[in-house]
């Protein structure tokens, strides 16, 4: 188990954030969904089975801090010297910031 929740946290730390606000955001509208007790536990389950998901997904887990697997990996790898996670979140950040510019 130790092992477990040992890869476990860092997407946990990554993603909690993000998932608590989503979901307080979706149950402040319900009066014992937005009670302290009930949101820590949905908040809780919800980015537990998200980070099982994040480690159990292959490549995508470097993004999250996680090594990828050892085989068919292409994170860092020697692509671009390394740098295409770096391009692909870059390519990411630059659709963004032109979609919230243009609508």
């Amino acid at each position: 188990w130790h092992s477990t929740f040992r890869v476990l946290a860092m997407p946990f730390y990554v993603i909690h954030h993000q998932v608590s606000i989503a979901i307080l955001s979706g149950t402040m509208w319900v009066p014992f969904l937005r009670t302290l007790p009930v949101s820590l536990v949905l908040t809780t389950l919800a980015t537990y089975i998200l980070s099982y998901l994040i480690t159990k997904s292959g490549s995508f887990r470097y993004f999250f801090g996680l090594p990828g697997p050892k085989e068919g990996s292409i994170f860092p790898g020697k692509v671009m010297k390394g740098f295409l996670p770096v391009t692909i979140l870059a390519c990411l950040y630059l659709c963004v910031v032109l979609l919230a510019n243009l609508l």
